[in-house]
Parts: structure tokens; sequence; C-alpha cells
């Protein structure tokens, strides 16, 4: 299949490596979200005539990247793409030859904390997933503040009456365009698997949750992030807490009109060195529309789309718990409540423990937010939940398997990084792009001569290991862990 028809008009893509494998890069599934439709849900994109040549992707969306020789851009992002605003676009990768086949379909969400990333980059490439009969779909989201802005101008002009969450809603946007236009490239829309990683994986919560995506999703995938909160500063705030802090002179500007009239290369400008303010709202928020409430409350009421789900993460992420023990005990306060935060902090070690707890806090609560999230899945009649640990030490460095190392195996992609892969390495990814195959077309990860995988339950919690070795096993309980489980799940 190298052209076909979608609603918009007719595509053609290239071949991939294996020939009868088709690429289909840079496809609009929403208008240009520029001039007087930026800050707005996306709108349909508009037809064409002719055959468009989808050859090549899209330009990122605006963002900051992650740092002029940083470890993430040497590992991830050793080109700097082109960026637009104008980037509401997906890429298709099929192995389909016609439009009847009915094949699973993982629809991929990258991360990069709500402010960074797209899905053209390095590591992401459909043909792994394809040559085993599953189609990838990757897309391009608004990011930073193009994505999240709240203000009490944009509410009043919405007809839901709020303003943030455009990121999202351009997710749901191309989730809904891939349910109308996968069939055109050989797709089941009724077997999509939602899946990312870190933000992305959050993302996923997010599709779980909101109720736009009601009859939508058959499966989920959450990397390192997903679940029950995986860290107390990812409560999204309520809308108006976001707009009761929004800040325009940040910006330096006075109203949304004199923002919107900004070239997007300059409202970056303005944005980057006040990314972290507090007056400028950066992840989604509680809108009352598209998430009706905290993402927990939603989940222990049973209010997500109720679907098998794979989660997990990896043995270092390495993310720190916070630039301080004081800003960490207040971030503790904040989550715990002050007698349960004191109770907690005990657990790390205090003061004195700070420094190695806040190596391993973000391992600790990816853990804790996916075992808690199975165990709340098979309360609620849910699920099955399938958790995983990848603890491969990657070759080259001594980064361990720090946050996003699964992305190299899970998308089979090892001969686009720099690093001396190790034979283990190639099994390793051999296995977790077949594990992800295989439960985007069953829901359960089982393939050929793996060890089997089995859901995690309170009467079997057991994780599959991914790397030197792959295989079923129970972690050792982790007091902190164990804490913050029963926190999450509403036991403290």
């Amino acid at each position: 299949m190298r052209e076909t028809r979608i609603e918009t008009g007719w595509v053609r893509g290239v071949a991939c490596g294996w020939p009868s494998i088709t690429a289909f890069y840079g496809i609009p599934y929403a208008a240009p979200p520029v001039g007087g439709l930026r800050w707005r849900p996306p709108q349909p994109a508009a037809p064409w005539e002719g055959v468009r040549d989808c050859a090549r992707p899209s330009a990122r969306c605006p963002q900051l990247g992650v740092g002029k020789g940083s470890f993430y851009e040497r590992e991830f992002y050793p080109v700097e793409e082109p960026m637009d605003e104008d980037c509401l676009y997906l890429n298709v990768w099929t192995p389909a030859q016609e439009k009847g086949e009915k094949l699973p379909v993982i629809f991929w969400v990258h991360g990069g904390a709500f402010m960074t990333g797209y899905g053209h980059s390095a590591h992401f490439d459909g043909e792994p997933f394809a040559r085993q009969g599953v189609i990838l779909v990757t897309i391009n989201y608004r990011l930073n503040i193009f994505a999240w802005m709240t203000h009490p101008q944009l509410s009043a002009e919405s007809e839901n009456h709020v303003s943030g969450n455009y990121g999202l809603l351009d997710q749901v946007a191309a989730l809904e365009w891939t349910r109308r236009n996968i069939a055109a490239f050989g797709g089941d829309p009724d077997n999509i698997t939602i899946a990312g990683q870190s933000a992305g994986a959050m993302s996923i919560q997010n599709l779980l949750t909101t109720p736009l995506t009601e009859g939508m999703v058959s499966k989920a995938i959450m990397q390192s992030g997903g679940g029950i909160t995986p860290m107390p500063d990812m409560r999204f705030p309520t809308l108006a807490q976001a707009e009761g802090r929004t800040d325009l002179s940040l910006l330096g500007v006075s109203s949304i009109a004199e923002a919107r009239a900004l070239p997007w290369q300059e409202l970056l400008k303005r944005w980057i060195p006040n990314m972290y303010h507090p007056g400028l709202t950066r992840t989604p928020v509680q809108d009352g529309w598209v998430l009706p409430d905290s993402l927990d409350n939603m989940a222990r009421a049973g209010n997500y789309r109720h679907v098998p789900c794979l989660i997990g993460y990896t043995s270092s992420e390495g993310i720190p718990a916070a630039p301080s023990f004081q800003a960490w005990r207040e971030l503790l306060e904040k989550e715990y409540g002050p007698e349960k935060g004191r109770a907690f902090d005990e657990l790390c070690g205090g003061g004195e423990g700070f420094a190695a707890y806040s190596r391993e806090h973000f391992t600790l609560h990816c853990r804790a937010a996916a075992e808690g999230w199975a165990l709340l899945l098979e309360r609620q009649g849910s699920g099955p939940a399938y958790v995983y640990c990848l603890d491969r030490k990657l070759p080259g460095d001594d980064m361990g398997p720090f946050h996003a190392a699964d992305l190299w195996y899970v998308f089979r992609t090892l001969h686009r990084c720099w690093r001396p892969w190790e034979k283990e390495d190639f099994w390793l990814a051999y296995a977790c792009n077949t594990y992800w195959a295989q439960f985007a077309k069953t829901g359960a990860p089982q393939g050929g001569r793996l060890p089997e995988w089995t859901p995690y339950t309170a009467a079997s919690p057991r994780t599959m290991e991914l790397g030197a070795d792959i295989g079923m096993v129970e972690l050792p309980p982790d007091p902190r862990v164990e804490f913050r489980k029963a926190f999450l799940l509403g036991e403290l």
C-alpha cells in the first residue's frame, strides 16, 4: 500500500527498509492552530486536491528543547529538527496491502514534561511493530505555553467556559482522526491501544479518564508515568487555581488579543525565562469538562475506560525529588498532610536520607503508581494490568536504566543510538517489542519463546523483569512503596 484515500484526500507514503511496509509522514489531523486558532480547541483539517506527498514528517511544535550538550540531547535528539506553530500532524506505519485487513493499532503519545518532544524523533520507528502485524501512529500535539495557557478571557470565549488543555484536546482530536481514518491504512478502529512514556504516559492516563474518549480505547500502555499519581507535583491544578495565578505581564502583554498577535517565535522567547513561574500553567488542568475532577478521584470512583493495561518503569528513573530538603518537606505536607507527611519523611530517613531518597524517589513513585493501579483495576473488576520493571544497565556509560531508556527497546531502534549494544540488548529489544505488539493484538503480552507474563494481582503481586534476565519476579517489599500505595488507594 503506497497510496490511500482518507477523509481529506489522497496520501502517498514511502517504502520502509522492509519493502512491504509503508510509512506516511506528516498527515494533518487538524487545522494549523495559528492566528485566531491559537489557544482554541483543534479544528478540522482542510481537504486537498490531488495526492499529498507524505514522505517527510512535519515540523515539531515550538519548544525549548533538552539543552545543548545535555545527556538527553546526545541520547535522543542529536539533530535539531525544524519548529513551527503549524504542527498538528501525525505519522502512520502500516504493513497492510489493502484496506480491509483490520490490523491492531498502537497510538503513541510522546513524552517531554508537557513542554518538549515530537512524534518522529529518532527513537520512534513503526517498522519493527509493522513487521509484527501492528500499525503504529505517532502524533505531534501542542506543548508548553501553546498547549496549557489558562486565562479568564480564554474561558469567556469558550462555549464550554474553560481554558487550557489544548494539548490534551489535540491528542483527543488525533485519536478521533485515527478512529475515523485508520481503516484506510488497513487498521481496525475498534482495536486501538493508546500508549505513551513519561508525560506521554500521564497523557494516556488523561485519555483513559476524560469523558471525551468514551468508546475509543481498547487497551492502554503507560511507561514511567500514569497509573495513580506517580509524583506529588503531578496533581494537576483546577482551572480556577490556574486562572487565578495567570499573569500575562510575564509575556509582556495585557490581553489575550495581544498575546495572539505575537509571532510564535516571540511568544516562545518570552515564555522560556518564565516557564517555571506559577503564573503560567504548563500542565493539564481540572477544567470540569476535559478533566471533570482529579485523576485520582476519578480512578477511585471507577470513572475511566475499563480496559487492559500494561504499565511499568525503569529501575533507575533518576528524576530528583525536589531542589532541596525543605522544598521536599513542603511537598510532602501538601501531598499527605502534616502527620502522614512526617511519617513518610521518617521512612525516607529525614534530612540525612534525603540525598539517597531523591535519587530513588521517581522509581519508587512509579512503582507505587503502577502496582496501585493494578490493584485498583483488580478491585473494580477492570483490567487486567501487567506490570514491568526494565532494569537493563545500558552499555556505554554509568547512567543505568535511566528515565526513557526503555524506548530504545520497545521501538527496537538500537541501530539509531550511539551505544555499543551487546547481544543481551538485542534480545531484550526483541522481547519488549514482541510483548508490546502481542498486547496490542490480544490484550495479553505473550509471545513465542518469551517467558509467560501474568497480571499483577493481590494474590500474585509479580512484576515482569526486563533486563539481562527476563521473567516474572516478586519484588522485595519496600516500606516507602507500601506507604504510598496505601495512601493512593485510600487505605491510610
